[in-house]
């Protein structure tokens, strides 16, 4: 098991949470509880020895560790003191979960009932962050609220069979490129649900994966919907910190909530609609496929639809980058 761990990738993460979260003092102390005579050797001048910055410590501690092949201990006590305390210092990581994935990346999972490390199949569906969570513990989530539009006149006007089969074929194309993009679908009702996303960049994956499950919808109608009319959608994005429950249905969010608000309110058929949270997150070619639309609960709040997109370069005359329009002038376009 232990050769599972001996990664630059893992190496370089506990360097950067232990330089991160504790001081040399603290630093010395962890070190001695995997060998007693744990130093860390520093150059002296004429006031005594030299004290090393709390980062370059961690390093010769982990170092130290990996030689003694015993980085799975350092990973189980980094795991044992979260929320503890340590020299009667509170320890709260933010930085921990991540570790935790890049473990699951590496084949390595954690039973925290029996505090023990394990295999896991390469194969293993979903996205890795969802294993690695803390009951009860806050963390920074981004949302993305999916409706198919009308569901309950399609099931009364078309047969409830090829209804079942083509919305279930719609499920898996969000479900696939939900993993695709590190998320996690958190309920499905039949008629839409709610995916979620965490870790540092949840805000750009939620919006990529909302614009590519709607980039693939027209080619979905055309090849897999064997119903007499298309299938429509709508998807409501917004940013928060929540509390995270294992049984989603306890999870309480005003940001989630936002999100579905912002879907069943304020966005059109086949539209994104994204919280201002959202939008002053994204980065500048992302951002610039969304436009003001107005204010829900004194939010201000974005849409893209792909028609009023594409129409609104130049007035529908030239696609982008054919005709003279400067990338800078993207903020304007539409006004």
């Amino acid at each position: 098991m232990t050769k599972y761990f001996d990664t630059p990738e893992i190496t370089h993460k506990l360097i950067e949470i232990i330089g991160n979260n504790f001081s040399y003092e603290e630093i010395l102390v962890i070190g001695r509880r995997f060998e007693a005579n744990f130093e860390i050797r520093t150059a002296e001048n004429q006031y005594g020895r030299l004290r090393i910055p709390p980062h370059a410590a961690s390093e010769h501690l982990v170092n130290f560790i990996r030689k003694s092949e015993k980085i799975p201990g350092l990973v189980r006590f980094l795991i044992d003191i979260d929320c503890h305390s340590l020299n009667g210092r509170q320890i709260n990581f933010s930085e921990l979960e991540g570790l935790l994935v890049i473990l699951r990346h590496n084949g390595i999972g954690y039973d925290s009932s029996k505090r023990e490390f394990c295999l896991i199949s390469e194969t293993e569906a979903g996205p890795k962050w969802e294993a690695c969570l803390h009951e009860d513990k806050e963390y920074e989530f981004s949302y993305v609220s999916v409706d198919i539009v009308q569901s309950s006149d399609i099931t009364r006007r078309e047969d409830i069979q090829i209804v079942k089969h083509t919305i279930n074929s719609l499920f898996e194309l969000i479900k696939k490129s939900a993993h695709s993009y590190n998320g996690s679908i958190w309920s499905w009702q039949g008629d839409g649900g709610i995916v979620a996303f965490w870790g540092e960049r949840c805000i750009s994956q939620s919006t990529f994966f909302s614009l590519e499950a709607l980039g693939l919808l027209p080619v979905f109608n055309l090849r897999q919907n064997n119903l007499v009319y298309d299938i429509n959608l709508r998807f409501g994005i917004d940013c928060g910190k929540t509390a995270y429950r294992k049984d989603k249905g306890n999870i309480i969010s005003p940001n989630l909530n936002f999100a579905a608000h912002l879907e069943k309110k304020c966005t059109d058929i086949n539209s994104i609609t994204i919280s201002e949270r959202i939008y002053t997150t994204l980065d500048f070619k992302q951002s610039a496929y969304f436009l003001p639309k107005g204010q829900l609960e004194d939010t201000i709040y974005y849409s893209y639809s792909p028609c009023s997109f594409y129409l609104s370069y130049r007035g529908g005359s030239e696609p982008y980058g054919q005709g003279n329009e400067d990338p800078k002038d993207r903020k304007t376009r539409g006004s």
